[in-house]
């Protein structure tokens, strides 16, 4: 059996979103779908070339959608009320909605809220179970600074992906690779001897 590995990692940050080429829509999200999205793109993978159904999502946020949150509770005092199309984005997992709508992935999906201390685990047993041939897993922290008040925590809105999967060209995923940050910083830097597309 081949082992897990991870064939492409990206990390972005909230100075990456002004040149992003996402289309119109992109413009609309709420920060964290940005970041997961952008994040996600910047792996540069050809989903057409993959069973899209055997794709999944494996996401972990930090504050989960409290940016959002904070500024759908600001809203009720504009005219009109809060936007009905921010409400869309105050759950955390709506990131992974935006991901499946671009690259029309239908494989099964996680969100954690808190640490990602289960990300990676997570992804490779759904590769293991065979339930996917393949898992995006990325990481969010939209801290803004409204968000940065309330919980006392430094602001930063920065994300990173990796694609897991099973095959030989990648990086090899080992039990002790429980981190996704130092993890997604091995594969960009191309710490690794074996073939990587990032």
């Amino acid at each position: 059996m081949a082992k897990v590995v991870v064939s492409a990692a990206s990390a972005v940050t909230d100075a990456d979103l002004p040149t992003a080429k996402m289309g119109s829509r992109f413009g609309r999200m709420d920060l964290l779908s940005q970041l997961a999205l952008l994040s996600v793109e910047s792996l540069g993978l050809h989903f057409q070339a993959l069973d899209r159904s055997r794709i999944g999502v494996c996401m972990s946020v930090s504050a989960g959608s409290l940016a959002t949150d904070i500024d759908y509770w600001k809203g009720r005092k504009d005219v009109g009320g809060p936007s009905p199309t921010l409400f869309a984005y105050t759950l955390p997992s709506s990131a992974i909605g935006e991901i499946a709508i671009r690259y029309r992935l239908t494989g099964p999906n996680l969100c954690f809220v808190g640490t990602d201390a289960m990300l990676l685990a997570e992804a490779r047993d759904l590769i293991d179970r065979n339930e996917v041939d393949g898992c995006l897993c990325v990481v969010c922290n939209a801290i803004t600074p409204a968000v940065s008040e309330l919980l006392h925590v430094p602001a930063r809105a920065l994300a990173r992906a990796a694609f897991l999967s099973r095959g030989t060209n990648g990086f090899p995923l080992e039990e002790n690779h429980r981190d996704i940050e130092s993890l997604c910083a091995l594969v960009c830097a191309g710490n690794f001897a074996r073939n990587s597309t990032r």
